[in-house]
């Protein structure tokens, strides 16, 4: 599965080179006011205002679309003065108080954490040693100059545990598509004479015992306690 990343960039961003491509950091917006079904143009158009002080890459919600509103591999202004030099991407995550869109916004965070990890080369692991994906929380810990702790908070407040959202990271959450053979309609033919309608499902033949039994001339009787059905010679 695949997302569009729909493109509403920023002008006027300061365009300053990163010191390293390190880590690609996982935010959420931290604002618990703004969940509603427009929280993801609201926190957008926010940003815009607030660029010169606070702005990432990427933005996530609203049913799982997703947003680039500033280059990537740039500095961006987003985890502190610390991560901001080392961090290729960095995704906000807007806020909802649906499950059945979160469920479609973390999937999509998912596949655009993942798929920008993969373009810059970085390993797609959530806060371990070394390069990879980080929280913003694994930033605070470990290289300081921020003090935000996201997105974990949020996330088990949708059921989403941290343990959950490692694994996710690593194996991604892409459903896999699964083929349900469709069943062919055919017909069964007794002694090269009478012949009954059939179903073939996965290479094997299914006729209904009630077709059967009338074209063998037998009667058919169904033992509700016992839930034999068997078929008699009619006398």
């Amino acid at each position: 599965m695949s997302y569009v990343i729909e493109q509403q960039l920023m002008s006027g961003l300061p365009n300053q080179a990163l010191t390293a491509a390190k880590y690609v950091i996982a935010h959420e917006s931290g604002n618990p006011k703004n969940c509603g079904p427009d929280a993801l143009e609201r926190e957008i158009a926010y940003m815009n205002k607030n660029k010169a002080k606070a702005f990432t890459s990427h933005w996530v919600g609203g049913g799982g679309r997703i947003v680039q509103i500033a280059p990537v591999n740039r500095v961006q202004y987003g985890c502190g003065p610390k991560g901001n030099p080392l961090s290729y991407a960095q995704v906000e995550l807007a806020r909802t108080s649906d499950k059945e869109q979160f469920k479609k916004d973390y999937a999509a965070y998912i596949w655009l954490l993942r798929k920008l990890a993969k373009d810059a080369g970085i390993p797609i692991v959530l806060d371990g040693s070394g390069n990879g994906i980080k929280s913003h929380r694994w930033i605070t810990d470990n290289l300081k100059g921020t003090t935000h702790r996201d997105p974990y908070s949020y996330l088990a407040s949708m059921g989403i545990t941290e343990t959950q959202f490692k694994l996710d990271i690593k194996n991604g959450i892409e459903k896999e598509e699964v083929n349900v053979a469709k069943p062919v309609e055919t017909k069964v033919m007794l002694n090269d004479a009478k012949m009954i309608p059939a179903k073939i499902v996965d290479g094997r033949t299914y006729v209904q015992v009630r077709e059967i039994a009338d074209l063998l001339n037998l009667k058919l009787v169904y033992n509700a306690e016992s839930k034999i059905t068997k078929l008699y010679e009619v006398e």
